[in-house]
Order: C-alpha cells, then sequence, then structure tokens
C-alpha cells in the first residue's frame, strides 16, 4: 500500500459493520499509514473496544441520516420493486420478490408503497427506465442535506470514504457530496443474499464483495457498474476462525455455560422472525426429537442478536437441563431496528467456540452454516413446514437466489420432516465427512479464498 498518510472517513450504519470491519485487522492494515474518523448513527461507546484492541485513537461524529423526502423515497421504493421485477424475469426466480414488503403502518406510508408499486410495474418494463427513474430520485434529495455533508466534509478532507454497507438510503447525501468534492466512495456488499434483492441503496465509486459469485450478480444486476469497479475482496468476518488464541478448552467452556463436557453438543442457531416466523417449533421439534438421548446429548440454543422475544420461552423452560441458552453479547438499545443493536467484541469468541465445540449446527437457511464450516462441521437445514400457515413455507426460503451457488454441491445436510432429525443426527456423529461433504466447496465459492488476506484486500481496495 502506498506510504503516504491518508484520511479514511469510516461510515457505519449499523453494528454488523462494527464486528466485520472494525474489530477485525481490516483496521490493522490501515492504521501504520492513515489517520481514520468514524460517523456513525450508534453513540461513541458502541466503539470504545475498537479503540481497545487496536490500540488506536480516531476521530468520531455521530450523525443523525435524515428522513428522505416524499418524491424521494416514492421514486427510491418503485425503482426497487422495478428491479426485484426485472431480477426475477432475469433469473427466472420469483422467489425475489417475496422481498418486497408492504409496510403495515400509517395509511400515509401504505399509500406511498401502493403508488411505488403502480409507477414500478411500468418502471420495470425498460431497464432504461430503472436507471432514468433512480436518477430522479437522486435528484430530488434535500440539497440543504447535501450541503451540510459538503461543509462538513470539506472541513474533514478525507482521502477516501468507506460505507461498511449499502443498505441505507439515508447516506446518499454523504455520496453526493463527496462526489461533488471529488472524494472517493466505496461501499462493501453487506451480505452474500443482497443483490438479487435490489438493496444497492447508495451510489459509490467502487463496491467490495465477497466472491466471485458476488462479481458476476453484479454484473447481472447492475450492468451499468464495470467490472473495474467491483473489487473482489472477500469479507474479514471468517477470519476470526483462524485465531487459535480465541479458543477455549472445552472443560472450560462447558464450565462457564454449565454444559456437560462428557456429552454431544449440538448447537440451534435461530433466525429473526420475519425469515422463520415459526422458528419456536422447529425448536421444539428438535428438543423432543433428541430428547430421548439426552444421556448422550445437549442442545445449545444460540438466538438470532435481533430476537430477544419471548416466543422461544415455553421450549427452554420445559427443557431446563437438556437445551442451554447462550445469548448473544450485544448491546440493545432499541427493539425496532438493527441501528440501536451492536455486538460486544466478547461475542466473536462466543461464537467461535460455538462452531469449535459443537458437532453441527441445525438452523433454518441460516449463514451461521458458513461459520461452521470455517471448523469444517457440517450444518442442516430444516426444510419443512412445521406449521399449517399457508402463507409461508420453506420452500419459499430454499428457492431463494442465494441458495442456487449450492446448485450441484452436497453443501448442507437436509432434514425433511420432524421424523427425520434424530437419524440424520445420529448420520452425522457417525458419518461427519458423508452428510454435506461439499461443505468447504461451497463455502469457497461463497467467500474468497484463503481468508487469512481478506481484511488486507479491503485495507488496500479502501486506499
Amino acid at each position: 500500500m502506498n506510504s503516504e498518510n491518508k484520511h479514511i472517513l469510516f461510515i457505519v450504519p449499523d453494528g454488523i459493520g462494527i464486528k466485520n470491519y472494525l474489530y477485525s485487522n481490516v483496521i490493522y492494515y490501515l492504521k501504520p499509514n492513515a489517520k481514520i474518523t468514524i460517523w456513525s448513527p450508534l453513540p461513541i461507546e458502541a466503539f470504545n473496544e475498537v479503540k481497545r484492541i487496536h490500540n488506536i485513537d480516531f476521530g468520531y461524529s455521530q450523525i443523525q441520516l435524515s428522513p428522505e423526502g416524499s418524491l424521494t423515497r416514492l421514486y427510491r421504493e418503485a425503482t426497487t420493486y422495478a428491479r426485484l421485477v426485472h431480477n426475477s424475469q432475469l433469473k427466472n426466480n420469483p422467489t425475489i420478490l417475496t422481498n418486497w414488503r408492504r409496510p403495515k403502518y400509517s395509511l400515509k406510508v401504505k399509500t406511498l408503497y401502493r403508488f411505488a408499486e403502480l409507477l414500478g410495474g411500468y418502471i420495470s418494463k425498460k431497464y432504461s427506465r430503472i436507471l432514468s427513474f433512480e436518477e430522479k430520485g437522486n435528484s430530488k434529495i434535500d440539497s440543504k442535506s447535501i450541503n451540510k455533508y459538503l461543509n462538513d466534509i470539506k472541513d474533514l478532507n478525507p482521502t477516501s470514504i468507506f460505507i461498511t454497507h449499502q443498505r441505507v438510503a439515508g447516506l446518499m447525501p454523504i455520496c453526493i457530496a463527496a462526489n461533488k468534492l471529488g472524494i472517493k466512495t466505496t461501499c462493501a456488499i453487506f451480505s452474500w443474499d443482497n443483490l438479487p434483492k435490489a438493496r444497492l441503496a447508495v451510489k459509490t465509486d467502487y463496491y467490495l464483495v465477497w466472491s466471485q459469485w458476488m462479481k458476476n450478480e453484479m454484473k447481472d444486476y447492475y450492468p451499468e457498474i464495470s467490472e473495474s469497479r467491483v473489487h473482489l475482496v472477500g469479507t474479514p468476518q471468517f477470519e476470526f476462525y483462524l485465531d487459535e488464541n480465541r479458543k477455549d478448552s472445552r472443560d472450560s467452556f462447558a464450565k462457564k455455560h454449565g454444559l456437560d463436557a462428557d456429552k454431544k453438543w449440538i448447537c440451534f442457531s435461530g433466525d429473526d422472525i420475519t425469515t422463520s416466523p415459526y422458528d419456536q417449533l422447529f425448536l421444539k421439534d428438535v428438543v423432543e426429537s433428541l430428547e430421548g438421548e439426552k444421556d448422550h446429548f445437549q442442545i445449545i440454543f444460540r438466538r438470532c442478536p435481533v430476537d430477544f422475544s419471548s416466543r422461544y420461552d415455553e421450549t427452554l423452560n420445559a427443557h431446563k437441563n437438556f437445551i442451554i441458552s447462550i445469548d448473544p453479547i450485544w448491546n440493545i438499545e432499541s427493539e425496532t431496528n438493527w441501528v440501536g443493536y451492536f455486538p460486544k467484541y466478547e461475542d466473536i469468541n462466543m461464537q467461535i467456540n460455538l462452531a469449535y465445540h459443537c458437532d453441527m449446527v441445525i438452523n433454518l437457511g441460516s449463514t451461521m452454516a458458513l461459520d461452521f464450516v470455517s471448523y469444517n462441521k457440517p450444518c442442516l437445514y430444516l426444510n419443512y413446514n412445521p406449521s399449517d400457515d399457508s402463507t409461508w413455507c420453506t420452500k419459499i426460503i430454499y428457492n431463494f437466489q442465494h441458495f442456487r451457488s449450492m446448485e450441484g454441491l452436497n453443501a448442507v445436510g437436509w432434514v425433511n420432516s420432524k421424523e427425520e432429525i434424530l437419524q440424520t443426527v445420529l448420520n452425522i456423529l457417525n458419518n461427519p465427512n458423508e452428510v454435506a461433504s461439499d461443505r468447504k466447496k461451497w463455502m469457497k465459492t461463497i467467500v474468497l479464498h484463503p481468508l487469512n488476506t481478506n481484511s488486507q484486500n479491503i485495507a488496500s481496495a479502501i486506499f
């Protein structure tokens, strides 16, 4: 990297950016040659651990993102809907349209979304219309907000701006201001499932993707973005698993969490309530199916960090000695959105030790499968409907576009009914390399390898 001193402005919309980019080694590779400033809606306390672990000081401002004007939002939602229609036709995959969700609150917002659908249907007929209306939406962004950031960025004088993910539309005024000043902007694509979902809410000069799979997706869904602007760098979150110093001994981990070190541990990782509204029924099925083996097994339950609801309590309370709940170590400021949530540094080691000490993970289509592959542990995906709700089914979930990355691979084990749970689990314990035998190949499709170079790749791209 260039030895000339740089000034990097990090825009961190939520806590996932802290975990993936600020707790990781990205800062390690930047700090010798770069001054760092952070802007975020999160309070300064959210970044105290970043200072400690990297032994670094940095500038900080807590920003308050301005709400979009009605016309800007209408055009943005309309083009989002249009892109979903376009993408579903492009990939012949109707499940892409399930990412369009009408909000259930005020009449004003419901009306806006209805108009967005009507306008989006018209826009979707030609890709050039999508681009035209995206430009119209950005042209309607409040000039006062842009000018405020223009002055703030001018005063700060960064050499480049890095946005830790692309999904927050309220960051567009920052991108526009930076563009006016000729300052390079880069953003990371949040996750391996985001691109088909039309969630590119900010426009930057460069984009960072996890894999060649995602780079190909950028070309498919956003052909107007040249390949030279899409950097294949990987993602840093799986580097943590390479650090031997993060592992506790089995006895120490057992003592810390009230586990029996002599038993097999099986992790059930929860999903958010939108993805898996009947996750509590899945947990109940798993517990009831395996309880006959409780002399040999224990189940460890890790809930989704944004779901501290009571929906699992009945099962957890009824099977206290068999299922041990180990909650994510997150700060919870808000119960309504991701912004108030951020992981504490200890949660990284918690998740690493779960993957290291458990024999497998069971869930509904979760990325936790990849965390466990880091230690060559298999994942079981639950593939049946535990409820008679006709509006929701696992068939839709597993037809999501990002799961096409598994085609031709024995990537995970499948549980197609409650009755299959026990035997499938026993098969894995007896033959751990036969179930999901291609799990490492699948991970290499999704995440650039070798994993230990990803932070350095990202730092180089930000420079």
